[in-house]
């Protein structure tokens, strides 16, 4: 493989000397290592003039975690920073020489260091006080921004919930009741990212549901703004802090809270414990997430709106939500000219270890971006991480899921079926993956069905992600599709 770059970018590991919270005598005791990986997969054909331009959020210095970034490979073009939230943005630049055969896959990655512990605040509200209307914080997070609204629909109906009430903190918990209360959690949510869009539909991702509660706060003079998190275990999550006089920043999670009220959020209590039991938190009390946060994640930026002006493109960029960065965020982080359009780029962190190389990384590309290896119809790709990832996780409910997926793509419907009803009964605590069994898994039992023409099984699982009435990932939408018409041969969804 040959790659160039700009003149004043070598191909070359760096270590850049970026301590994002002094730690003094070194790492403290309990440190983690941990790395993330962005991938660009699949590539096949190259034109001149091709570039790769990714943007990742670098973790910030926050007041739950403590986090040293080490190489970061290839050299970056530049780190960022956005001069309001405080958010370190890494740019990286990649071309590729036309002349020689495609490289397949490029990667761009960043080490680091970080300890986390839970976060626990205790508010008297008694003892808050009063804001200082005129400060730089205040100013800033009570402001309206680009899908944050503090006017119109937004304020009257926040105004309604908190009525006459006239303290800080009991403001914020009849705001935080009512959206969990009121707002059904769903992936993907309401076509609008925005608050006034989540308060109209009534539904919402988790960072739906943090978009509206910091729209509410700051629409009655609660300074508030969200927060991006990777979880250790893979994927990441939204949520928001409160900042109160005396107290500093709370945090909120009201997606996340709304599983542990009496039905669980649309969760048995089993599945709710088992997701909750490991972390520490409580079952029974929704407002438990409302000043405590458990550990066992990574933060990755707060605030949304991240402003950073590339070097690469000579203009400035504005990202509503950056997340981890590259194609997760809105808009992309991500551009790319002169590559073939069926390639498959994400993002993943890993921690607990440092992968050794590039060839255990693309390993961990197949295993941890199964699904988009899947979108663009490259089954073989993921066949053998399915049959690695069943033999390391035989309870596990999404290695069975691929497995099902790759077995219908070979016309093997028996074994499909077979490995459908595994990811239906497979354990696990992670919201996405239960969902996943509890509704797809029992959509692509009902596609078998179709195509071994057992019609009336077949509609008997679509009808029961039919009457669990949650359109996750639009699952509700495809069973109704299938219950009107049988699955004919297809690549499932």
């Amino acid at each position: 493989m040959t790659a160039t770059r700009d003149k004043e970018v070598a191909m070359r590991s760096v270590w850049i000397a970026m301590t994002l919270l002094v730690i003094a005598g070194g790492a403290p005791a309990g440190t983690v290592p941990g790395s993330y990986w962005y991938v660009v997969d699949h590539i096949t054909d190259v034109d001149e003039g091709n570039r790769v331009v990714v943007w990742a959020a670098l973790p910030p210095a926050w007041h739950g975690q403590e986090v040293t970034v080490g190489d970061i490979v290839p050299e970056p073009v530049a780190i960022l920073e956005d001069p309001v939230t405080g958010n370190r943005v890494v740019e990286w630049v990649v071309r590729f020489d036309h002349d020689s055969p495609p490289p397949l896959h490029t990667f761009f990655h960043f080490d680091f260091d970080f300890t986390e512990k839970p976060v626990h605040v205790d508010v008297d509200p008694r003892q808050v006080k009063p804001y200082d209307r005129q400060s730089e914080l205040y100013q800033q997070y009570t402001r309206a921004e680009t899908w944050i609204q503090t006017r119109g629909p937004v304020l009257d109906m926040t105004r309604r919930i908190v009525g006459s009430e006239a303290g800080i903190w009991p403001r914020v918990q009849l705001i935080y009741d009512w959206i969990v209360a009121n707002v059904k959690y769903e992936v993907p949510g309401t076509r609008g990212r925005d608050a006034e869009s989540v308060l109209e539909d009534r539904r919402g991702d988790c960072e739906q549901f943090s978009v509206l509660m910091t729209a509410m706060c700051r629409s009655v003079g609660i300074p508030a703004r969200t927060v991006t998190n990777a979880w250790t275990t893979g994927g990441d999550h939204v949520f928001l802090e409160i900042w109160i006089e005396g107290y500093g920043w709370v945090p909120a999670d009201p997606s996340l809270g709304q599983m542990l009220g009496p039905d669980g959020g649309g969760f048995s209590r089993d599945e709710v414990v088992r997701m909750m039991e490991d972390r520490g938190v409580p079952v029974g009390d929704p407002r438990w997430l409302l000043g405590n946060l458990f550990d066992q994640r990574i933060v990755m930026t707060v605030g949304n709106n991240i402003t950073v002006k590339s070097p690469t493109l000579g203009h400035r960029l504005i990202f509503q939500s950056l997340r981890s960065g590259g194609r997760a965020a809105q808009p992309a982080a991500s551009v790319i000219d002169g590559l073939n359009r069926d390639l498959v780029q994400g993002a993943f962190i890993v921690t607990g270890e440092r992968l050794a190389d590039e060839e255990a990384a693309h390993a961990m590309t197949h295993q941890r971006l199964a699904n988009l290896f899947f979108s663009e119809g490259m089954y073989e790709v993921v066949e053998d991480v399915c049959r690695q990832s069943i033999e390391q996780y035989g309870e596990g409910v999404m290695p069975w899921i691929n497995m099902g997926k790759v077995y219908m793509h070979k016309g093997e419907y028996y074994k499909a079926e077979a490995a459908f009803k595994r990811a239906i009964v497979g354990k696990s605590a992670k919201r996405g993956e239960i969902l996943e069994s509890r509704l797809w898994a029992h959509n692509y039992l009902g596609n078998c069905y179709d195509l071994l023409e057992r019609r009336d099984m077949a509609r008997e699982e679509y009808q029961m992600v039919i009457d669990r009435d949650n359109n996750y990932r639009g699952a509700k939408d495809y069973a109704l599709r299938y219950l009107e018409k049988p699955f004919s041969r297809e690549k499932p969804e």
